[in-house]
Parts: C-alpha cells; sequence; structure tokens
C-alpha cells in the first residue's frame, strides 16, 4: 500500500513538491515533530479568525499540509486521524465546559460567537488534511473529515444545549422581537442548519426562518393562516417601536419649547 501510495503521489498535480523530497519517518519523528508542528497549527486556527490588527493568515497552508500529507504516505494514517480527533475532542470539551454558566440572553450571543468561531476553524483545519481524508477516512471509515470533525463538535458542545438555545431564538424572534441583532439569530441558525442539517426536523418552523426549503411548498389552503401569523407578528413589531417613536417625538417637542 505504501509504495502504491508513494508512487502515484508524483502524478498528483495538488501535491507540493517539498512533500515528495522528504525522507523516512519513523515513530518517533511522527510523534515528536511532525504531529506537535500539526497540533500547533490547529492550535492557531482553533482560537478564530485573526484580529483585524493581525496581517495575513494565522498559518502557512502549504507546509501544515505537506507534513501531513508525509505522516499519510509514511503509514501514519491511523495515529493522525486519531491524534487529531483526540485533541480536538480535548478543546470541544473546554468549549463546552466554558458555556455552562451562560444564561439569559448571553445565550444566543456566546452560541453565536462559539459557532462562528467552530465554523471558521474546521474550514481552516479540514483543508490540511485533504491527503487524510482521501486516503483514510473516505476508504477506511466510510465517511469524510468534515462530518466526522462537525458531528464531533456537536455531540460535545451542541446537541447537550440545543433545546435551550431554540427557546432563546424563539423567544428572541416570536416574544421579544429585536431583543436580540437579527443578523445574529440569522447566523447561529444558518451555522447550526451547516453543523446538522437534522435540526432542522426537530425545530422545523425555527429553521424555516432562516433556511429557505426547510418546509414543504405552502398549499392555496393554508395561506390563510399564514397571512394571520403575519399580521400577528406585524402588531408585536408595532408595539415594540411606536411607544419608543413616541417618547423620541415627545422628547424633540419639549426641547424646542425649552429653548
Amino acid at each position: 500500500m505504501e509504495e502504491e501510495t508513494l508512487a502515484a503521489a508524483p502524478t498528483d498535480p495538488n501535491v507540493p513538491r517539498i512533500a515528495l523530497a522528504l525522507g523516512n519517518m519513523t515513530g518517533e519523528d511522527y510523534h515528536n515533530t511532525y504531529w506537535p508542528r500539526l497540533r500547533a497549527a490547529v492550535d492557531c486556527l482553533l482560537e478564530g479568525p485573526p484580529s483585524q490588527n493581525q496581517a495575513g493568515p494565522p498559518i502557512e497552508f502549504e507546509p501544515m499540509y505537506s507534513a501531513a500529507y508525509k505522516c499519510v504516505c509514511q503509514q501514519h494514517s491511523e495515529a493522525l486521524y486519531n491524534d487529531l480527533t483526540s485533541h480536538l475532542h480535548q478543546h470541544f470539551r473546554q468549549v463546552a465546559a466554558q458555556l455552562q454558566n451562560a444564561s439569559g440572553d448571553e445565550v444566543i450571543d456566546k452560541y453565536y460567537y462559539v459557532l462562528h468561531r467552530a465554523m471558521y476553524s474546521l474550514d481552516g483545519i479540514i483543508p490540511i488534511f485533504t491527503y487524510l481524508n482521501r486516503v483514510y477516512v473516505v476508504p477506511k471509515l466510510s465517511s469524510n473529515l468534515r462530518t466526522e470533525l462537525q458531528t464531533l463538535f456537536c455531540a460535545i458542545v451542541v446537541d447537550p444545549v440545543l433545546d435551550e438555545v431554540i427557546a432563546k431564538v424563539r423567544e428572541s424572534t416570536e416574544l421579544r422581537p429585536l431583543a436580540t441583532a437579527p443578523h445574529v439569530l440569522a447566523s447561529l441558525v444558518k451555522n447550526l442548519y451547516k453543523l446538522n442539517p437534522a435540526y432542522a426536523h426537530r425545530y422545523p418552523k425555527v429553521f424555516a426562518r432562516y433556511v429557505p426549503g426547510v418546509l414543504p411548498a405552502m398549499r392555496e389552503q393554508e395561506l390563510s393562516s399564514y397571512i394571520s401569523e403575519t399580521r400577528q407578528l406585524q402588531a408585536s413589531l408595532r408595539q415594540t417601536w411606536v411607544p419608543a417613536t413616541s417618547q423620541g417625538v415627545k422628547r424633540s417637542h419639549d426641547e424646542e419649547i425649552t429653548t
């Protein structure tokens, strides 16, 4: 298997040349040099998007891809997969623990931030291990790396609190409109759907507000109920905005009188 993989590698135009020039890798090399280097890159990506003051990407992609490619070519695929998933498992447990004390309106804000950071991190981590995915995860596990990592994140961070998060989304959209910025709610729900579309089967009405195609096409006999629901939402919005607007007008008139 190793000889076939190495013989085919030079014909792959997507493989960096530096990876092809590397020599043999012992188990000690993997554990002491290659995996620590890859783990550091993963940790950097797990910190989330770089700040506005930071110029350029947080890591150099090609050396990390080359290191992961080398590990796979030298028959360390299983160790690399196990180390990667174990490291992310530990990180996700820490994230979940940090969110345990979230309550009230901060539940929405904190999970919005955590999901946004997770999507960014996975979008950076998965390409580094593209060759691991192709050679090990797809044929050996009958899966793919994105599915495996997103499932791991959901099982540890999202699933235990999904009911609570969705309840807060409902509260923010139905009982207290505009209590939370609309783009925050939209991003939160859309990222939940990207992580696990099955969530929409459990809460179809919530996800249908932000994700098209969740509910079946509306039938003619359902139009009246949809119109009624729309009117109720409009009435709720008027109750939210009219008092504040009236107060603003009153304060404006008061200022004109005093001047």
